[in-house]
């Protein structure tokens, strides 16, 4: 009985941790003093979650955060680093399922059920959310979903 009381405690202020991790304004604070040393224009997109061309990989990291994903790509000519930055969409479909062949056990026994039911299948998938490209230590390339483009 004592120990679910510090759990209860413990659990949201961990969850309120975590969230606060997914901000610009968390990271910002954390990296107060490499923040403040850049331009005003640099502050003002980072503060909004914006990136632009010519940023550095610390300044990404504090509009952006974290990449899901990243790539080296090499060609003879030069060798970039890529970021992924991604989502996950999820859908749900209702489906029907057989149940035949499907034994409970009750308080009557072992027995056979049979016939059908209706289920709920969940589907995830990732889309890319932005695609950012470093060469030289800096942003050369940005993708993203142009402006009033449906999610997938």
């Amino acid at each position: 009985m004592h120990l679910v009381r510090p759990v209860r405690l413990i659990l949201p202020l961990a969850l309120l941790l975590l969230m606060g991790c997914a901000t610009p304004e968390s990271r910002i604070h954390r990296n107060q003093e490499y923040f403040d040393t850049l331009p005003e224009a640099a502050q003002t997109r980072i503060r909004s979650g914006q990136i632009d061309l010519g940023f550095t990989p610390e300044m990404v990291r504090i509009a952006l955060g974290e990449p899901q994903r990243r790539v080296l790509r090499r060609t003879p000519a030069v060798e970039a680093e890529i970021w992924y930055y991604l989502d996950t969409l999820r859908s749900y479909e209702r489906q029907r399922a057989d149940l035949d062949g499907l034994r409970i056990s009750g308080p009557g026994g072992l027995r056979a059920v049979s016939g059908s039911a209706w289920v709920n299948v969940m589907h995830e998938r990732e889309v890319i959310r932005a695609r950012v490209e470093f060469q030289g230590g800096v942003v050369i390339a940005i993708e993203e979903p142009a402006k009033g483009t449906p999610r997938p």
